[in-house]
């Protein structure tokens, strides 16, 4: 029978080997389970919460989420602005109301003498544009772009003039031609009444007077305010001379002076719905933070 010997070199080699092998697989064993114990007991699904923001960096990050336009204490801030257009120049107040919200008052002021003539009439007086409204102001998309409703709580939009006829000159009343007295010319008065004292107004435009960041802001406003019916009253004297030659002279016939006023005021019955168009800019006072 055979028997397992081994060379007497190998038997040595091994001898001299398995101490440094040993001594190898300790430091392993040991670097292993240093770093179990050092490891957590439960898994990152069982991890404690983060600990809160500071409340600092809370306000940060709201701030810098919050919308351009939006949510705002009633009455914390106010913005004043300067506005032009076709009713004059004037200003602007707003304050906030709530989300989305504003509330927007102010007035326009504008006169201009004329000097026309109008149907063969001399015409001299001024044309006066007063207003005062207050609107509310929504946006809609929590943007730049709103929607407007309000009352003109003061309308003077008129004209008055004073009429001249020059002698010898022609002119048309009515719808009927005369001419001008030369001993007692044609004279009188007009007056343009541009519809009620208060009437209700609707707009849009671009721009928020109280924006969630910064002070200044550009804004424009385009709409329409129904005033009603414009009105308008004439009066004359004088003579007027139907015939040739300036003959048959007679007082200016009222019912003349009645069909020019008729005839007037269906020239101006379109203006029922007066055009609002303005620009300008404002400046917010104060602080529209959201609660």
């Amino acid at each position: 029978m055979n028997r397992l010997t081994l060379p007497p070199l190998a038997v040595l080699l091994f001898l001299a080997l398995s101490p440094l092998a040993l001594s190898a697989q300790v430091p392993a064993a040991a670097s292993a389970l240093y770093a179990e114990a050092e490891a957590p007991a439960f898994s990152s699904s069982n991890a404690l919460p983060a600990a809160p923001a500071a409340p600092a960096a809370r306000a940060a990050a709201a701030a810098a989420a919050a919308p351009e336009s939006g949510g705002s204490r009633p009455f914390s801030a106010v913005a004043v602005g300067v506005k032009f257009g076709i009713a004059g120049a004037g200003f602007d107040l707003a304050v906030p109301l709530m989300q989305r919200l504003n509330l927007r008052g102010g007035a326009s002021f504008f006169s201009y003498s004329p000097n026309l003539t109008i149907d063969g009439a001399n015409l001299s007086g001024t044309i006066k544009f007063q207003n005062a409204a207050v609107m509310l102001d929504v946006f809609p998309f929590n943007n730049r772009f709103r929607l407007s409703a309000g009352t003109t709580v003061y309308n003077n939009t008129s004209l008055n003039a004073t009429l001249s006829y020059p002698a010898g000159d022609s002119f048309t009343l009515g719808g009927t031609s005369y001419t001008s007295d030369p001993a007692n010319p044609a004279s009188g008065t007009a007056s343009f009444n541009f519809g009620s004292k208060v009437v209700p107004r609707f707009t849009f435009g671009i721009g928020n007077m109280l924006p969630k960041r910064g002070h200044w802001v550009f804004e424009t406003e385009t709409g329409i305010e129904y005033i009603g019916q414009p009105t308008v009253t004439y009066a004359i004297n004088g003579y007027g001379c139907t015939g040739s030659g300036e003959t048959n002279c007679a007082p200016v016939s009222q019912s003349s002076v009645l069909q020019q006023q008729t005839n007037l005021q269906n020239d101006l019955s379109l203006l029922r719905f007066y055009p609002v168009m303005s620009f300008g800019f404002s400046y917010k006072i104060g602080s529209s933070q959201s609660r």
